[in-house]
């Protein structure tokens, strides 16, 4: 069984057999030091969930002592990655990383989980028809090359085109309007495939990525967790990308000083995406960003402690109940206050908090906040409603 990135919190290293295994075991016995941390198990109330609980069913199967089943293989799937329970380890450990690897163990058993089957088809299906859609909605701001490249991410090419419309019309308002919206067959980075076990044809998958990016100095990412894929685990893939690749923020920040602010600022929270605080530490970009736009407050649990909104691991799948939960959660403190104004800096966050939003609580993507705030237009082309599949 392997695995990818592990160590300390902020480290990226390969796993080795014996690293996962060691995990494995630390986990097992382990007096569940981090269980307050899991927010599938609290969203959902169940103790097989937290995540001792999850390494130790993945371990009972790594020794043979247990038969890779559907019901066996249940608690693999209840994990977004979020990687909280990271930081709470005294070890290290990476449950998140580990229980990803157990997820492509099953699959290889002929054990995907159910509301996965078939998924590498679905997955080919959907980027045709986003990578379509794409070019239907801003044909004339792409390209195949350039200096800056603009990656929408596949959630915001299928509900949040919105979002793309805002990001390109702040790139022309500051002066990049030269950045370009990658032009390429692949509307994902291939994340969810990871997420759903399918490591071969993530690699596969990662060197066509790769390729589409080639003809780019730099390329912006609208999404935290395929940001953390192909900075970290397409080298772990033996896939090498030659294109710097950075978050929407890093590039939107230093441009946000050319912007002007309403003279009635408003009070926005940030929600920091679980892979951008805890794998990308994209932290301080998306403040900086809006800091000079609006009053920027915190959340409760922000920053390395974030609370994951629920959309990652493939959750919303697997899951849904459970991630709406959570999403709800999430947006709790906003609404006893009496609501307000969260922004987030990616696209799956955006739609799982925009989607579980209490009447009180506005959600918007960084660029379309940054947008509304300075009073940049953009015009929209139609989206897809927000029930649709993530």
């Amino acid at each position: 069984m392997s695995a990818g990135p592990s160590g300390k919190p902020g480290k990226h290293e390969p796993f080795s057999a014996d690293s996962v295994s060691r995990q494995l075991d630390y986990c097992t016995y382990c007096p569940k030091m981090c269980r307050h941390s899991c927010p599938v198990s609290t969203a959902s109330g169940r103790e097989t969930y937290i995540p001792q609980v999850k390494m130790d069913r993945l371990n009972q199967l790594r020794l043979g002592r247990s038969q890779f089943t559907t019901e066996s293989t249940d608690p693999l799937w209840a994990c977004t990655g979020c990687r909280h329970c990271t930081m709470y380890c005294d070890h290290g450990n990476e449950p998140g990383l580990v229980l990803f690897a157990g997820r492509a163990a099953a699959v290889d058993h002929g054990v995907p989980h159910p509301a996965l089957v078939g998924y590498s088809e679905r997955f080919r299906a959907r980027e045709q028809r986003l990578s379509a859609q794409l070019a239907t909605g801003f044909k004339e701001h792409m390209a195949t090359e350039g200096d800056i490249g603009y990656w929408p991410g596949c959630d915001a090419i299928d509900k949040g085109a919105a979002d793309i419309a805002a990001a390109m019309a702040l790139f022309e308002r500051v002066g990049l309007d030269s950045v370009k919206i990658v032009e390429a067959p692949q509307a994902c980075a291939g994340y969810p495939l990871l997420a759903a076990g399918h490591t071969d044809l993530f690699r596969w998958h990662a060197g066509r990525v790769a390729a589409s990016l080639r003809g780019f100095r730099k390329v912006a990412i609208n999404c935290s967790a395929c940001l953390y894929a192909i900075r970290s685990q397409y080298a772990a893939e033996g896939v090498s990308v030659r294109t710097e690749v950075v978050s929407l923020a890093d590039v939107l920040a230093p441009a946000a000083n050319n912007l002007a602010c309403s003279l009635n600022r408003r009070t926005v929270y940030y929600h920091d995406p679980c892979y951008h605080a805890r794998y990308n530490n994209v932290v301080e970009a998306p403040r900086r960003a809006l800091g000079g736009l609006a009053e920027v407050r915190e959340l409760s649990w922000a920053k390395a402690d974030t609370e994951c909104c629920g959309g990652g691991g493939l959750l919303p799948k697997t899951m849904p109940l459970v991630a709406d939960q959570m999403a709800k959660r999430r947006l709790a403190e906003v609404q006893a206050t009496g609501g307000g104004m969260v922004v987030t800096s990616c696209a799956t966050c955006t739609f799982m908090l925009k989607r579980n939003a209490p009447p009180s609580v506005e959600v918007a993507n960084l660029a379309t906040a940054m947008a509304q705030l300075s009073e940049t237009p953009f015009t929209a082309p139609p989206s897809s409603p927000l029930d649709d599949e993530i």
